[in-house]
């Protein structure tokens, strides 16, 4: 019986433990060459790379965005970028099939923030990307919102503006709470589908077609 209650009272500290884990208030501040500045649970810490604090730990940092392990798992930060709008975030249930066009390229129509767009699919690219005028179109006050960074294209070094987008859709895939870059050009290129929404998929390339499926 005492062994018993020994095991009981364990595995409640343990639920405990968890649950102060997921409950916990994580943002990112501020982006180093080799550390990030974290508020977590109201407090600052600054975390070198490699550096761990509780079950949080700094895995890769850039001038603009943060790896960080929470509690086992690897999530990436943009500045000012809070785990809770993560949390919240989700993916619907769905399959969508896109054929390859002549150039080996799968392009396809979706929705952003309920708004008709055209995307190219991107595994290079980090996040969904579109240029200053495709956001002007679709609403998005990234100046006010965004925060400014730099970002290299094929065309140098541009100025740009991270973002999260309310919601991404795709056939019959929605995803929410969407990573996004502005890039500060007009080029003519359609917006980038990229790993902050394909990263939250099940990805199939078979031939000539792109299978899509919600996780």
């Amino acid at each position: 019986m005492v062994d018993y209650l020994q095991r009981l009272v364990s595995f409640l500290a343990i639920a405990l433990m968890s649950a102060s884990v997921s409950a916990q208030d994580i943002t990112v501040l501020g982006l180093l060459a080799d550390r990030a500045i974290v508020k977590i649970d109201g407090e600052t810490h600054i975390l070198k790379l490699g550096e761990k604090y509780e079950d949080i730990k700094l895995m890769a940092v850039s001038s603009q965005e943060a790896r960080i392990s929470i509690g086992g798992k690897e999530r990436v930060f943009g500045l000012g970028q809070d785990y809770s709008a993560i949390q919240k975030s989700s993916t619907s249930q769905g399959t969508v099939e896109i054929s390859a066009n002549a150039s080996d390229q799968f392009i396809t129509n979706g929705m952003i923030n309920g708004n008709v767009v055209t995307f190219l699919v991107d595994t290079g690219a980090n996040t969904v990307s579109m240029n200053r005028k495709d956001a002007q179109r679709l609403g998005i006050d990234y100046r006010r919102l965004g925060k400014e960074g730099l970002s290299g294209t094929a065309n140098g070094t541009v100025k740009n503006w991270k973002i999260l987008l309310d919601k991404v859709k795709v056939g019959a895939i929605t995803v929410t709470s969407v990573q996004a870059s502005v890039r500060d050009t007009e080029d003519n290129m359609p917006i980038l589908l990229g790993m902050s929404f394909l990263g939250r998929v099940n990805m199939t390339h078979e031939g000539s077609r792109l299978k899509l499926t919600g996780k």
